[in-house]
């Protein structure tokens, strides 16, 4: 791997150097001196930071099967049971928002150790839990532990990595996640078939104290902290909560009660609005949005987005479909997108390969192509019930998500100079929780809504819940179809920018 220096070598830019906050936003001072990381010390980086994300993928997941379960234990509709998916979304995004910052100021290790002690107290709130109040507070925490990974793992893995294996750590990263999102369905499930609500969150307190561990151990500087930086700008992350948050509520409201929507929508415009404004007035923001400004970046991560988006969406409405139409158990809705989630993790790791050799052309078009289509042939299928028939789509679809993830990440972020690189990484992290916050308001709000309408009109449950399913593939179709159209621009222009390779 050869000797890693710092924030240096592994920049995007092949050596510009990293230099105080500006990854953040703004500059502070010089970096504190950092120890140049041996070949091995940076693969135990690299390979502690994988581990998290596989048990953060995990962590994310757990509730994905438990929606109903969480309903009938606490007695809530299942819309309000959504709530604990949505929740998490706006809180990790607004933690992300300050992992740029948090990064610098804290350094590598610090930051790894609280946002496993996060996992890890999480996971014992929850188990715990004697209410529903209970469980929200323990995903609150499950939050602010992915919020601090997600940015930290693609900016530290940029940093860590040779240029030549840079794609291909990152599409690492990408399938440790996918393999504690396959895994986290299914055992998941089957905890909570045999020992209810509350033991789902032991494991991820088991998995938070053991990456805690190792994060004291085997974390080594990489060049990231600056001892100088000013405090996070509080004004700043309470609009970004506030804002996330009445967006998402309101889109979750469209179907349910426009009234309400509408204003919520206004609202959380308005504050984020504020938001953008006051971070071009501060010194040192605490989200640099200059990033935003760089249209290759812009494109790269609205097209890491929505194949998010196609993810969360069918992670989310899959299990709700085949426990309300098909009669499974949890257990048997997680132990069904098992093998799904292997597909998009191995995917992701092929991809990775191909396109540090080729490029992103044909495979990233390629890959929303069998989104599109694999959408439609759920919406086809999901009247007849035919469950082999469904799993091989399904798996089709998340191997094509898996193309998309880590190539349009490394693209996007490959595009910014080093010092953009950490705000890149968050604004890029962000994203992928406003896909996920985006998939749970809009369509598994738009499920439950539809579900609850057409068994007040007189129809079974079981068909009520094929017609909420099939409502929202032809939704989650029609805007993957406009990601497909912008996915073909955008890799064709990468492809002459790379000599027509």
């Amino acid at each position: 791997m050869g000797a890693i220096e710092g924030g240096e070598r592994g920049c995007p830019m092949g050596g510009a150097k990293t230099t105080g906050a500006s990854g953040a936003g703004g500059t502070a001072g010089p970096s504190a001196p950092a120890t140049p990381l041996s070949p091995r010390d940076g693969r135990a980086v690299i390979g502690v930071i994988v581990a998290a994300m596989m048990f953060n993928g995990f962590m994310v997941t757990l509730m994905s099967v438990a929606l109903p379960a969480v309903a009938r234990a606490y007695g809530v509709t299942v819309a309000q049971a959504n709530w604990v998916v949505l929740v998490f979304a706006i809180v990790a995004a607004t933690v992300i928002t300050m992992g740029a910052r948090l990064l610098h100021r804290w350094g590598l290790k610090r930051l790894m150790v609280v946002a496993c002690g996060c996992m890890a107290a999480g996971g014992i709130v929850g188990f715990l839990a004697v209410n529903y109040a209970g469980i929200m507070a323990a995903r609150v925490l499950h939050a602010c532990a992915a919020g601090l990974l997600y940015p930290t793992a693609s900016t530290s893995i940029m940093k860590a990595a040779p240029s030549d294996r840079r794609t291909f750590s990152l599409s690492l990263k990408t399938a440790a996640g996918g393999i504690g999102f396959a895994a986290s369905p299914f055992l998941s499930g089957l905890v909570l078939t045999h020992f209810g609500v509350n033991a789902m969150f032991l494991p991820t307190a088991v998995m938070g104290l053991g990456c805690l561990v190792a994060s004291v151990v085997f974390v080594k500087p990489i060049g990231e902290r600056d001892a100088a930086l000013k405090p996070i700008d509080v004004p700043s992350a309470l609009l970004a909560f506030v804002g996330l948050g009445c967006a998402m509520f309101g889109i979750s409201e469209i179907n349910h009660a426009l009234a309400v929507a509408l204003p919520l929508l206004a609202v959380g415009a308005a504050v984020l609005g504020l938001f953008a404004w006051r971070q071009r007035g501060l010194a040192v923001p605490l989200l640099n949005l200059r990033p935003l400004a760089n249209r290759t970046f812009l494109v790269g991560v609205l097209l890491v987005m929505f194949s998010s988006f196609a993810e969360h969406a069918l992670r989310l409405t899959v299990p709700l479909y085949l426990e309300g139409a098909a009669g499974f158990t949890a257990s048997a809705a997680g132990l069904f997108m098992l093998l799904p989630q292997l597909a998009y993790a191995g995917s992701a790791m092929v991809a990775g390969k191909i396109v540090d050799r080729r490029g992103i052309w044909p495979l990233v078009p390629a890959g929303f192509a069998i989104i599109v289509a694999g959408l439609a042939a759920l919406w086809g299928l999901a009247e007849g019930k035919v469950v082999a028939a469904l799993l091989v789509v399904v798996f089709v679809i998340l191997a094509g998500v898996g193309t998309e993830t880590a190539p349009n990440r490394e693209v996007a972020l490959a595009a910014l100079d080093a010092e953009a690189l950490a705000a890149g990484s968050s604004i890029s992290s962000v994203f992928v929780q406003l896909a996920s916050a985006l998939s749970s308001a809009l369509l598994v709000g738009f499920f439950t809504n539809e579900v609850a309408a057409q068994t007040h009109a007189g129809a079974s449950e079981a068909a009520a819940y094929v017609g909420g399913f099939q409502d929202v593939m032809l939704m989650a179709l029609a805007i993957e179809a406009v990601m497909l159209v912008a996915a073909v621009l955008y890799a064709r222009k990468h492809r002459r920018a790379r000599g027509g390779r």
